[in-house]
C-alpha cells in the first residue's frame, strides 16, 4: 500500500499529499493523476500508478535492477516515453515493476533527460495479481503536468486500455 507523503521541499516548506495517485473512468480509456511533492516524486507516482492498475506492486520482488533512460523535448513528451517505456518493459520483456530505487529530470540542451533505476522481477500472474485490465497503449490525450497551487506536482495522463 502507498502512503501519503508529508516533508520537507527545497524551500523549507510542507508538502502534502493525500493520496500518491488516482483513477477516474475516460470513456473506453482510463485518466491516471498522480502527485509528487517534487517533479521527479510525481513523475515516480505516476509509474506506480501504471503499474498498480494492472497488478499488485506490492506483491513484486526486487529481483532484477534495470537502468533506463528517456528523453523528451518537453515534459509531456518525457512522461509519455516513460510511462511507454514501462509498458514496453512489461509487454515484450515481461517485467513486473516493484520499486523505482532513483529518478533524476534533467534539462539537457534541447530536451529533458530522465534517468531511473528500476526494481523489479518476472511477472507471474499467480504470484502478483492481475486486476483484470491490461493497458494498450500510452496517449498524449488530456496530458497535463503542472505545479498546484500548493507546491505539489500533478501529472496527468490517460492511457488505452
Amino acid at each position: 500500500m502507498l502512503l501519503a507523503v508529508s516533508r520537507m521541499s527545497k524551500d523549507e516548506t510542507v508538502c502534502r499529499i493525500e493520496k500518491p495517485f488516482e483513477y477516474a473512468d475516460h470513456t473506453a480509456d482510463v485518466l491516471i493523476r498522480a502527485y509528487g511533492c517534487t517533479l521527479e516524486e510525481a513523475f515516480i507516482n505516476a509509474a506506480y500508478a501504471f503499474a498498480n492498475f494492472i497488478y499488485d506492486v506490492s506483491r513484486v520482488d526486487t529481483k532484477e535492477r534495470i537502468d533506463v533512460e528517456v528523453t523528451g523535448v518537453d515534459l509531456e513528451q518525457l512522461l509519455f516515453n516513460w510511462i511507454d517505456e514501462l509498458l514496453y518493459r512489461l509487454d515484450a520483456e515481461n517485467f513486473a515493476l516493484g520499486k523505482i530505487e532513483r529518478l533524476t529530470i534533467e534539462k539537457r540542451d534541447d530536451e529533458y533527460v530522465l534517468k531511473a533505476t528500476i526494481l523489479g522481477e518476472h511477472y507471474d500472474k499467480r504470484k502478483h495479481g492481475f486486476k483484470g485490465t491490461i493497458i494498450k497503449a500510452m496517449t498524449y490525450h488530456m496530458m497535463e503536468i503542472k505545479q498546484l497551487d500548493n507546491g505539489v506536482w500533478m501529472v496527468q495522463y490517460v492511457v488505452d486500455i
